[in-house]
């Protein structure tokens, strides 16, 4: 893959991670209201779920853009109380791996940076299908997204 400079790219780098996860069965990008419903692009629900929602954004005058998506990895949660401790620790453990993964690659290879302290919310018997998981709000650094040369200008 092209080194990630756009939204697209960052989402699709991150598609890839996530479903490269031995765990992961399915990665969704959109708006809260999508998370665990069934719709035309996505038909039906598989879980563990990775989902990511757009949020605030920046671009700095030195080439520098922050992408902010709040994370989710979600799971359906039975309503034991042991069932809930295991759907929250394996969806933290899976949002761990995914992270790793991009905060333990070299900057070169991966494209992207990860910045850091991550804040994650803890959550239980949320959405449509009482979900259990962590949303994590995470703000991902590009590489400089400023190119004069690709810009769709005449002369």
């Amino acid at each position: 893959m092209a080194e990630p400079n756009s939204y697209k790219q960052v989402t699709e780098l991150f598609r890839s991670i996530a479903l490269s996860h031995q765990a992961v069965k399915q990665f969704q990008v959109g708006a809260l209201s999508d998370l665990d419903i069934q719709n035309a692009t996505h038909p039906f629900q598989r879980f563990p779920l990775v989902f990511m929602i757009p949020r605030v954004s920046s671009m700095d005058r030195f080439g520098k853009m922050v992408l902010g998506f709040t994370f989710h990895v979600a799971d359906i949660a039975v309503n034991e109380e042991d069932l809930q401790i295991n759907t929250h620790n394996n969806t933290l453990l899976i949002m761990q791996d995914i992270f790793s993964k991009i905060l333990m690659t070299d900057w070169n290879e991966v494209g992207i940076n990860l910045e850091t302290p991550i804040i994650m919310q803890p959550y239980l018997e949320s959405f449509n299908n009482n979900l259990a998981g962590w949303a994590a709000e995470i703000r991902v650094e590009v590489k400089s997204p400023f190119n004069l040369c690709d810009a769709a200008f005449d002369n």
